[in-house]
């Protein structure tokens, strides 16, 4: 009687256990497999809560810093007398602003032409309410548009460990499973060479192991907070070809960053892509690896729907920079987005889409095929995607200079990919054809063309596709036809957006 109790018992309590156990794993697997990180154990800091003031293209304000007083005297204006009206855009002098505008707004159509000079910021008042503030500056007969300015997004972290195996960077690999960087290695200019890459965000450990040998420099900015997060994007892109760790997908291009957090207190993404693209030329890649929050749609949208932002981007593209833009970790359908003004700027079906030209990028799985990962925005507005999941690379907060990671994830993870896969193309054109790198647009374009990509599980995904750097590489180079040789011009692109 006792035996078969105790066979009872042994029975009863492997079944609880295996309950346990499999409860356990689907929960950790659910979390791995459909959820960025949490958010990096580092304190936020506190930045200025100010609107983003824009200015009819009637109103010539100078710009200065205590603009509000030209507006009151020269157009009699009753701008509050509490509220100072300050340059939003301080990484350039104004004279110098303007000159870079002209030159970039010749080539453009009058619609695509950018005026920065119209921006100004206000700081809201202690004990001010941001949103009635900036509703009641939006309804002044001199300002086009008046909102709150996006704080300081903490990117999801990521799962630091000390046994790096670069073999396992499969997003590296032949398609339908990476981009096949590897391949585009074998040709010159396919690793970044020439190539400028900047990686806009918050902060960054500059000196780990496999990236201090790039000799990153800051274009401007503090390296103030998720430190490990910007170490991973690095790592990604950069990451040394040498006997340790990783390798980045691009790891002879010139590396630089830009941080949003322009002082200790002034959080601004729209001047740093400024900045940057100050810092950089015609057929260099922007990474802007943020997020932002509207108040028109829960959970996180990509930072372009601020309309300074907007117009930053199109300033970098304009001169040519390809800049590629996270989709951000929202689950939005972004072709429902209206902005303030009621305008669906993101969906490209629409009258009211508005084109910033950078490439925006979802979030899909590591396996193949590669499924939309549910924290992923998606829609039409979405150009390519990448691994948002078990990705391997670099990692570590300031000091953690051996620290490595497999589990890298979001539209954070995925963004890189597709911007290493821009600078290899970028350099594998300049290498052969004597600088000559295609447009924005057009990288775009090759990029997501759907005999140089892998589409991802679903037409329902509306994440876009995976380049494949082999089939492009082909193509620009005229591998297959055998007719390319230095000198000639590249070959057209095989199809318009």
């Amino acid at each position: 009687m006792r035996s078969r109790k105790a066979k009872i018992w042994a029975v009863i309590s492997a079944a609880v256990f295996l309950v346990i156990f499999l409860t356990s794993w689907f929960i950790v697997w659910n979390w791995t497999e459909e959820k960025p990180a949490e958010t990096e154990n580092e304190t936020t800091p506190i930045a200025q809560s100010r609107i983003v003031v824009k200015v009819k293209p009637s109103i010539q304000l100078p710009y200065q810093d205590n603009a509000e007083q030209s507006l009151n005297q020269e157009h009699k204006s009753s701008f509050p007398s509490d509220l100072k009206l300050k340059k939003l855009f301080t990484s350039a002098d104004p004279k110098q602003l303007q000159s870079m505008q002209q030159q970039t707004n010749k080539s453009q159509k009058s619609d695509d032409q950018v005026d920065l000079l119209r921006y100004f910021v206000v700081d809201v008042p202690q004990g001010s309410n941001p949103d009635e503030l900036a509703q009641q500056l939006a309804k002044s007969q001199f300002v086009e548009t008046a909102y709150v300015e996006g704080i300081p997004v903490i990117p999801p972290a990521v799962n630091p460990n000390n046994d790096p195996l670069s073999p396992n960077q499969g997003y590296l690999n032949p398609a339908p499973n990476g981009i096949n960087a590897k391949f585009a290695w074998n040709h010159p200019g396919g690793d970044g060479t020439n190539v400028t890459v900047a990686d806009l965000e918050q902060g960054w450990n500059l000196s780990h192991q496999d990236l201090i040998a790039q000799n990153i420099s800051i274009i401007s900015g503090l390296s103030r907070t998720s430190h490990s997060h910007g170490t991973s994007v690095l790592g990604e892109l950069v990451s040394t070809d040498n006997t340790v760790g990783t390798v980045g997908i691009v790891p002879h291009a010139t590396a630089k960053v830009v941080s949003q957090w322009r002082t200790n207190s002034i959080y601004s993404t729209a001047d740093a892509i400024l900045s940057a693209a100050q810092n950089l030329a015609k057929g260099d890649v922007l990474l802007l690896e943020a997020q932002t929050t509207y108040p028109t749609m829960s959970n996180y949208l990509p930072v372009e729907v601020e309309d300074a932002v907007y117009d930053a981007i199109r300033f970098a593209t304009n001169k040519g920079i390809t800049v590629v833009e996270a989709a951000g970790n929202g689950s939005n359908n972004l072709d429902n987005f209206r902005n303030q003004a009621g305008k669906y700027i993101l969906n490209r079906n629409h009258a009211n889409f508005r084109d910033s030209g950078a490439i925006m990028v979802g979030a899909a799985s590591s396996s193949v095929p590669h499924a939309r990962l549910s924290f992923s925005n998606y829609g039409s507005r979405i150009d390519c995607y990448g691994w948002g999941q078990n990705v391997t690379t670099t990692t570590g907060n300031v000091g953690q200079n051996t620290s490595y990671t497999h589990s890298f994830s979001g539209t954070s993870s995925a963004s890189p990919i597709i911007a290493g896969a821009a600078a290899s193309l970028n350099g594998i054109t300049k290498a052969g054809y004597n600088g000559f790198t295609y447009s924005p647009a057009d990288i775009r374009t090759i990029l997501k063309y759907s005999s140089f990509s892998t589409p991802s599980a679903s037409a329902n995904d509306r994440i876009g596709r995976m380049p494949n750097l082999k089939a492009i590489t082909e193509y620009v180079l005229r591998i297959e036809s055998n007719s390319k040789s230095q000198n000639v011009i590249p070959p057209k692109l095989p199809i318009k957006e």
